[in-house]
């Protein structure tokens, strides 16, 4: 028989894995607890259907809130079915992230219920409105963070998975947008308990778009956030250069800057002139440079700029 061979860089990645893993898991329960159930958002996910749950159950059962519809309970429960289709039909190691994910959230909402723990609670429509901003940011980074490192929160996550594995060439992301788009329009649900006899229809309206407006505020801002940390943190911009001048800007880049060029032959389709082509990448802080070598070097050349995200390699990030 084989011996197990054990490495120790190789045990020090997992545990340092394992441990972001569940301190995202934490703090994503910590900020769902203090910024977005205890003011009634429901920003999409099992998550927002837990805190639809949760918040409807509360003024009239708050026992019952507190222990059935727990949204640590909930979300662990509703998460159970979707969690074995994932062990089932996807990769296996991103169910077990999951799996962890799921459960370290759950267990932190449930005990920072079961101690009392202090919750954010907007009284007025700015309160709300930095309370949304608030959960959507944080999360935003979180999220980000855990889909850069193959993790999930379940639920959604996992349909949008499942959708992409047997139908690669659909637009999975909107079909979670739009699932989760729903969950947030159900939140409105919330304002309709709370309608009375006697209410006017102008309060009656109020009462049932605002949980519906911060929800949707707060998942747009928490998509935003997360994509822009999937993509990457560090923006960098493209100098597309087309000239007739290229050795003389080239060398001017490089000697100047310390850039790298790349120069490819081009034809202009209308004129049928033939011209050459500068690709230059460069960090922000340089872009006033580059265009002044470029006005200096050849006034009359044509040039493009665009973003970079997330540039690696000689003269940026390493890989990893």
């Amino acid at each position: 028989m084989g011996k197990l061979t054990f490495s120790k860089d190789k045990a020090k990645h997992y545990t340092l894995y394992y441990t972001f893993l569940v301190v995202l898991a934490f703090l994503r329960a910590l900020v769902a607890y203090v910024f977005i159930i205890s003011n009634g958002f429901a920003p999409g996910g099992v998550g927002g259907i837990s805190s639809i749950l949760y918040n409807a159950v509360l003024p009239s059962n708050p026992e019952l809130a507190a222990t059935v519809f727990d949204p640590g309970v909930t979300t662990i429960i509703m998460n159970i079915p979707l969690l074995v289709i994932a062990f089932i039909f996807l990769n296996k190691r991103f169910a077990f992230n999951t799996m962890l994910v799921v459960a370290v959230y759950s267990s932190s909402m449930y005990m920072f219920g079961a101690l009392n723990f202090p919750k954010y609670l907007a009284t007025d429509n700015g309160l709300l409105l930095i309370s949304a901003l608030a959960g959507g940011v944080i999360n935003g980074v979180i999220f980000g963070l855990m889909l850069r490192n193959n993790m999930s929160m379940g639920g959604t996550d996992i349909i949008g998975k499942l959708i992409y594995k047997h139908n690669p060439g659909m637009e999975t992301h909107w079909i979670i947008f739009g699932l989760d788009f729903v969950i947030a329009i159900a939140s409105g649900t919330l304002g309709i308990l709370k309608l009375e006899k006697g209410i006017g229809a102008s309060e009656g309206l109020t009462l049932v778009f605002t949980p519906i407006i911060f929800s949707i505020i707060t998942m747009l801002v928490q998509s935003q956030i997360a994509d822009q940390i999937t993509a990457g943190l560090q923006s960098s911009i493209v100098f597309n250069i087309v000239s007739d001048k290229p050795e003389e800007i080239a060398k001017e880049l490089t000697t100047k800057l310390h850039r790298g060029v790349t120069i490819s032959h081009g034809i202009g389709y209308y004129t049928g002139k033939e011209h050459e082509v500068l690709t230059c990448v460069t960090s922000k802080r340089q872009i006033n440079k580059v265009k002044d070598i470029i006005a200096e070097t050849d006034p009359s050349a044509f040039t493009f700029i665009t973003k970079a995200h997330e540039v690696r390699g000689n003269g940026f990030r390493r890989f990893d």
